[in-house]
Formats: structure tokens, C-alpha cells, sequence
């Protein structure tokens, strides 16, 4: 499943999905992934989570994000959940291409069981209608 993490800027999105991952690390039975564009947070979270920063990879759309999001899970098929700490910046892109998005993300979801959770720059009001359901309150 994916699921979105909404809100503007300085509004708590990243330390709320630090505390998910964090939570959520004694409860499954695979391993996780943490995706961010910085290394800002990466003593913020359990070392049992796999941090990545995005930005070391030169990643310039969303068909390298995709791609990307593709090597690391098949380097390892235990990933059960995959955290990603602003999409947007990750796979420089925007609102328009949000939907797109999902469904690539959904695809990977279905075929390989694993769980997204994402956070977006906008409130759940200026979510498409059809992602609505994906937002975590």
C-alpha cells in the first residue's frame, strides 16, 4: 500500500515519519528503507533502518526515482517498508505527476509487498480526490 504523509513545509511531516519508522521497526518482519534528499536525519532513527540520502545519487525525475526505488528493492527482498522523506525534492518533481507517481509506487507495492509511506508539500485539500484515501491522520 502507499500511503501519504500531508502538509506544508515546517509543519512536522519529517519527524512524524521518523517516529513511524521508528515505532514500526519492532513490529515487522522484514527491513526498512528511509529516503531523504539530505542527511539531516540519519541519528534520528533506529540503526536497524536503512537511511539512504537520495541526493549522493543525482536523481533528476521520476523515472530515476522509479528506477532507483527499483535497484534497492531488488537488492534486498526482505524491504517491507520504505519510507520517503519529501517526494517532491526526491524525484524533482511536482503536484502534476503526483498520481503517476502513486500508481508506479502501487505497481511496486503489489508485486514485491511492500508498504510506502510518502510525504507531500500540500494539505490533504489539495491531494487529488482519488489519493485522498491515502492520507494518514
Amino acid at each position: 500500500m502507499v500511503h501519504l504523509v500531508c502538509g506544508h513545509s515546517g509543519t512536522g511531516k519529517t519527524r512524524r515519519m521518523i517516529e513511524m519508522a521508528n515505532n514500526a521497526i519492532d513490529k515487522i518482519h522484514g527491513r526498512m528503507v528511509f529516503l531523504e534528499a539530505n542527511n539531516r536525519h540519519i541519528f534520528d532513527l533506529d540503526y536497524r533502518i536503512r537511511y539512504i540520502n537520495t541526493k549522493e545519487f543525482g536523481l533528476t525525475n521520476e523515472d530515476e526515482f522509479q528506477g532507483f526505488l527499483c535497484g534497492v528493492i531488488a537488492t534486498d527482498y526482505d524491504i517491507e517498508q520504505v519510507y520517503i522523506d519529501g517526494l517532491y525534492k526526491i524525484a524533482k518533481s511536482g503536484k502534476e505527476k503526483l498520481e503517476p507517481v502513486i500508481e508506479r509506487l502501487d505497481y511496486l507495492s503489489k508485486t514485491f509487498d511492500v508498504n510506502f509511506i510518502i510525504s507531500v508539500n500540500h494539505d490533504i485539500e489539495d491531494i487529488p480526490e482519488g489519493l485522498r484515501d491515502r492520507v494518514i491522520s
